[in-house]
């Protein structure tokens, strides 16, 4: 148990956690009218001691009972045609409840007067892993069959997300507020029901020509995924942060200061998508679900991170630590000094040690900030939950 007291935190990241106020906006039309009061009703029926950081965690495990299921059945992207249809029964289930319940774990709080910094953290940190785990399920619809997508268009796809995320983290390091971004809860209303007509008529409904312009679904849905989704954010941060320089209602860092935090995520999308392209023995097609999953967890501990620092104001990291492992790993396997069963067995041992390291992070962080607040993870205390009126800060 004492491998779980390190401390990720500095005191000046504790100090920021007292004064941190929550300050985001929001405004889907999707969550403003669908999704929002579907969510006020539904918490209506969670019990009281139904801890809100527990919502959020059982929700992130049911995306990986699909990510499980989904490497079992279809390692390679490439069985979607003959997966038992009960498969995207489940995917669906999974699918709708993980997103419904990191929905209402805020409003949870709230209604049990529980809300503290460690909600918010534990909530975007969890959905930084998401980021990857919802559209590496997806792809098994879509799959490398016919006209699918191949192992370095979900590359890119993903990409797409992981700027999206950063981007709205990277914004509120800058303007103080967080913007959620609309794709959010249209992208997930949209995978719950792929989910659901793939297990009625199966993935192959997919697969048509859209007549007129003779180009296929899949790969209108190829362009206009990423497209759609770095239009629906990058462009409107940038404004965003204009607008608090020139009012300065931001932080109004340095140039260089402003853009530390992307320096991370640039050269981890960078340098994957050079090894992706270049690797000698094709680990990207060889084994696309390893080499996304590496990509996917060295993602999310630079997101944690980031969102660390936009919550406790303090400096964002600049060159995070598991990029000194993971970019030598790329450059001395696309310069040929692994042979193709070396370079699998290397990016599988990277998988492990990155896994691994990024939960020891993330229990880590949780174990110090909560008792530096004085609070439980995952459990409301009896008298918090038998009076309404109490407040214990547990989650926002």
């Amino acid at each position: 148990m004492n491998s779980l007291y390190y401390p990720y935190l500095r005191r000046d990241h504790l100090k920021g956690l007292n004064e941190y106020k929550y300050n985001a906006v929001d405004t889907s039309p999707v969550s403003l009218y669908v999704t929002q009061p579907f969510w006020n009703w539904l918490v209506e029926f969670c019990p009281r001691w139904f801890a809100p950081n527990l919502m959020t965690f059982l929700g992130f495990l049911l995306l990986v009972v699909n990510f499980v299921m989904f490497t079992y059945y279809d390692l390679h992207f490439t069985q979607a045609l003959v997966l038992p249809s009960w498969v995207w029964l489940v995917a669906a289930i999974c699918q709708f409840w993980s997103h419904h319940l990191d929905g209402m774990d805020g409003k949870q709080a709230r209604r049990t007067k529980t809300s503290s910094p460690l909600g918010e953290l534990f909530d975007h940190g969890v959905d930084s892993w998401a980021s990857f785990l919802f559209p590496i399920c997806i792809f098994s619809v879509i799959s490398q069959n016919e006209d699918g997508f191949s192992p370095m268009a979900m590359h890119l796809s993903l990409v797409s997300i992981y700027i999206t995320f950063i981007d709205s983290h990277w914004e509120k390091y800058n303007t103080k507020v967080l913007f959620l971004p609309w794709s959010y809860d249209i992208s997930m209303i949209i995978m719950t029901l792929t989910y659901l007509i793939a297990y009625a008529f199966s993935p192959s409904v997919f697969h048509f020509t859209i007549p007129i312009i003779n180009v296929t679904f899949i790969q209108i849905v190829k362009y206009a995924w990423p497209i759609l989704g770095l239009l629906s954010g990058v462009p409107i941060s940038i404004v965003h942060i204009y607008e608090s320089y020139r009012t300065g209602k931001g932080y109004n860092r340095t140039f260089f200061e402003a853009i530390r935090p992307l320096i991370s995520p640039a050269i981890l999308i960078i340098s994957s998508t050079w090894w992706g392209f270049s690797s000698p023995h094709m680990i990207l097609d060889k084994q696309p679900r390893l080499f996304l999953a590496a990509v996917g967890a060295t993602f999310s501990n630079i997101a944690c991170r980031l969102v660390v620092a936009q919550m406790t104001s303090t400096r964002s990291d600049g060159i995070n630590t598991l990029l000194y492992l993971y970019v030598p790993i790329q450059i001395m396997s696309v310069y040929g000094l692994f042979n193709g069963r070396m370079e699998f067995i290397v990016l599988f041992a990277y998988n492990i040690f990155v896994t691994l390291a990024h939960i020891h992070y993330g229990c880590c962080v949780v174990r110090q900030i909560c008792d530096h607040l004085n609070i439980f993870a995952f459990k409301i205390p009896h008298n918090t939950k038998d009076s309404p009126g109490a407040e214990v800060h547990i989650k926002h």
